[in-house]
């Protein structure tokens, strides 16, 4: 059952993986049909907005609910992800967008949007179209040149707090001689450190009874605790074709 279930999440995962600093080395993002705030799929017609918007910038969208290539599915690191948060007011209604990586870093974040409409659909409309003025001043375009380069700290800048301090509760891993950090999110996902815990090496997304998908710079598979705590990711090596495993031994 365990074989089956990791084979599923791998037929999911993308091609090739790396990261970036810089949106020009993306040509694809995927837009929710619900952001957190609304209440409904595609309340005032809002993300389906945000597609036609980025389209106009010149990105590629899909929805996160349509068909979509096999290299974009899941958590794909190929593609940046679009969060809108309601930052409205008492008069006026205010929305900020982000552009994020697999990592959950912001690539970009748009100033704030805002219109004094009062009727709902109207007003977040024209609040996500002023927002949307400040990707323009980038003069957004896709460069396949760029390497989506790994590097992204795993610190905020404004954090002054050490590693060690940041992260109390971390549990400690090895593989391929090296030490890395695993650290459990709010929502039971998790991310792996390395270098100390200063930067990011990899992301666990939950798929099913105890699979995650696992995307790395170099590798994407699935992964699962085996009983003794140590973390097993299986992936498709292209070269070859077949099926190889890495252990990350659980330290402590």
């Amino acid at each position: 059952m365990r074989v089956s279930l990791v084979l599923a999440v791998m037929l999911w995962m993308q091609m090739g993986f790396t990261q970036t600093a810089s949106i020009n080395a993306y040509e694809h993002v995927i837009v929710p049909m619900q952001f957190d705030f609304q209440d409904e799929s595609n309340q005032y017609q809002l993300n389906i907005l945000a597609r036609v918007l980025l389209q106009e910038e010149g990105f590629k969208v899909f929805m996160d609910k349509e068909e979509r290539p096999l290299k974009l599915m899941g958590n794909s690191c190929e593609a940046l992800f679009l969060e809108v948060e309601d930052t409205s007011g008492i008069l006026r209604i205010n929305v900020v967008f982000r552009l994020k990586d697999c990592y959950d870093n912001v690539l970009f974040e748009s100033k704030e949007g805002s219109t004094k409409i009062k009727d709902y659909q109207q007003g977040y409309q024209a609040a996500l179209k002023d927002a949307f003025n400040s990707l323009e001043d980038e003069d957004y375009r896709y460069d396949s040149s760029l390497d989506k380069t790994q590097g992204k700290s795993a610190q905020s800048s404004s954090n002054l707090s050490s590693p060690e301090e940041m992260y109390p509760e971390k549990k400690i891993y090895k593989f391929g001689g090296e030490t890395y950090w695993l650290i459990k999110k709010e929502d039971n996902n998790y991310v792996i450190l390395a270098n100390e815990g200063k930067l990011n090496y990899a992301v666990l997304k939950i798929a099913d009874r105890g699979t995650y998908i696992f995307n790395s710079k170099k590798i994407n598979g699935a992964a699962f605790f085996n009983p003794e705590g140590d973390l097993n990711v299986e992936y498709m090596d292209q070269d070859i074709g077949e099926t190889q495993t890495i252990i990350f031994k659980k330290i402590n």
